[in-house]
């Protein structure tokens, strides 16, 4: 999913509409697996505090090597492009705040999903202790009325107006309160989801990934669903595979033993690296690639979509190697 959003940044319009739900997906994941592992049914100073670094170390300095490296490329190739307070907001993470184009996506565009987790970091803590002691009904509840909230805010937007909507971090608390529910249905499933066979569990993958189809399908093809496309949507498909891969999770069908796969394995590890990074070898291929095709300084990654993995790809896992790991083992101790 990460690579469906790279390859939509990259020029391939057509691709939108899965790159799109896979943001609702990296969402409605997060909380399902923070809640996983950080129940919070009690909840002191000290483990929230721990809880926030923890987390905050995962995502700050991986965004600032991002940003300084789109400061440094600009600084050499063009100046101008640097808006210096939007990028302060943006070293802050405070950027998608903003309702202003030109500053919520910042310099580094994707950052915004960052500043919007940020938040959902912040949050889920506290949502978590209090969602986890509400009765099934008060939890649907919330969910569906956060859901029917954020949709009366998008219908009558025009574009700029949804897209400063979509990157604001509060409309990404419906996310975390979906992915919470999604737990609670897992949990309660789980027990009584029976051992099936191999057949059985590709056919409940590829079903997943055919109602996730359908619905794309039915955006693509009609208006129906277009007032809701941004987020709302896509939380009934998404949520259905999330919630499928998790209960098949030990006895996978073709999907999941194709996800697990040494290949794809890797490509999870430094997924997060792909994202954050698309701009810098988006950039990179602009003025080191670009010259040899006859071009100098405009975008013609663009037009040559697949072309930025032989760079994004080797650069993501030096970064992560290098950088992302070695940081990370000096946060743990």
């Amino acid at each position: 999913m990460a690579v469906t959003v790279v390859l939509y940044h990259a020029g391939l319009d057509w691709i939108w509409n899965i790159a799109v739900t896979g943001v609702t997906f990296f969402f409605l994941s997060s909380a399902f697996l923070l809640a996983m592992k950080h129940p919070f049914d009690s909840l002191s100073w000290r483990d929230y505090r721990s809880f926030v670094a923890r987390h905050a170390m995962h995502i700050y300095p991986l965004h600032w090597l991002g940003l300084a490296a789109l400061i440094l490329i600009a600084l050499v190739y063009n100046p101008s492009v640097i808006d210096w307070g939007a990028t302060a907001l943006s070293a802050l993470l405070l950027q998608s705040w903003s309702p202003v184009h030109d500053v919520h996506y910042g310099l580094n565009p994707v950052a915004w999903y960052m500043s919007a987790l940020v938040l959902c970091y912040l949050a889920y803590p506290l949502i978590a202790r209090c969602f986890g002691r509400w009765r099934w009904r008060n939890k649907l509840l919330l969910a569906a009325g956060l859901t029917l909230v954020l949709g009366f805010i998008l219908v009558p937007l025009d574009i700029p107006g949804r897209e400063a909507v979509f990157v604001n971090p509060l409309a990404h608390v419906v996310d975390v309160t979906v992915g919470l529910m999604l737990l609670h249905l897992y949990h309660v499933l789980r027990d009584r989801y029976p051992v099936v066979s191999y057949r059985t569990a590709t056919l409940i993958e590829v079903g997943a990934i055919l109602l996730l189809a359908l619905v794309i399908t039915i955006n693509v093809t009609t208006t129906w669903l277009k007032p809701w496309e941004d987020v709302i949507i896509w939380f009934l498909p998404q949520g259905t595979v999330l919630l499928s891969l998790a209960l098949l999770n030990g006895q996978e069908g073709a999907v999941g033993r194709l996800l697990l796969s040494k290949p794809l394995q890797w490509l999870g590890k430094v997924s997060f690296e792909v994202y954050v990074l698309q701009f810098v070898a988006f950039m990179l291929f602009n003025y080191w690639v670009a010259p040899f095709a006859g071009h100098y300084g405009i975008n013609i990654y663009d037009k040559l979509a697949w072309f930025v993995f032989p760079l994004l790809l080797p650069l993501s896992w030096l970064v992560n190697h290098y950088f992302t790991r070695p940081l990370s083992r000096l946060f743990n101790r």
